[in-house]
């Protein structure tokens, strides 16, 4: 359709018209992901400096992983103590991870500490820290 409301006689199913919403919706997704790893690299800035207050999101993620390192039978707290480096490093991990919603839900069945390695970040820190 044109911009008076008649149909495009080289485009008449409006085809071109979705490509270009569609590119619209790829360059925000590409912008939001850019944000995202702007925010990352923010929180691991101030992290160095002290605790950055986290977002409600980020709250649950980092409670997800204090979740399942107690069902690694790991201390959170004592880990926390000995190692706070290598702790930061996990929540990082938790921080940029895409499979929340998998996690939440391995967590809630209990099958978490049994799949964690099919869907987790931290997989390897997290057997190399079993392991030890």
């Amino acid at each position: 359709m044109s911009a008076l409301g008649t149909p495009n006689p080289f485009d008449p199913f409006g085809v071109v018209a979705s490509m270009n919403e569609w590119c619209c919706l790829l360059k925000a997704a590409r912008e939001l992901g850019d944000a995202d790893a702007e925010m990352m690299d923010t929180l691991m800035e101030a992290d160095a400096s002290g605790p950055a207050p986290l977002s409600p999101a980020a709250q649950a993620k980092v409670r997800n992983l204090s979740r399942l390192l107690r069902g690694l039978n790991v201390d959170v707290d004592a880990y926390r103590r000995r190692a706070p480096e290598a702790m930061r490093g996990l929540e990082a991990a938790c921080l940029a991870c895409t499979e929340r919603s998998r996690c939440t839900r391995e967590l809630w069945t209990g099958t978490a500490a049994a799949n964690y390695p099919g869907f987790c970040p931290n997989a390897a820190a997290l057997d190399k820290l079993r392991a030890a």
